[in-house]
């Protein structure tokens, strides 16, 4: 089978939305880490590829603006 690529902009929206799912089960924004990040990722996301696409603070930043609207 081949394998396509993601967008860039497809697999930032992947990082995001796992990184709003763990903040919201864990109630806390500082309660996760790059791995966990990326192991909820779906589709299936390295730590390397969570760091490649956001900084921790970006990331959080991001997760804050969105839970906030």
């Amino acid at each position: 089978m081949k394998r396509v690529r993601m967008s860039p902009e497809g697999r930032r929206e992947v990082i995001l939305r796992a990184a709003v799912a763990l903040t919201q089960d864990a109630g806390c924004i500082d309660s996760w880490s790059r791995q966990d990040v990326a192991n909820k990722c779906v589709p299936s996301t390295s730590p390397e590829t969570v760091k490649h696409y956001y900084l921790m603070p970006d990331l959080r930043a991001a997760v804050r603006m969105l839970l906030d609207k």
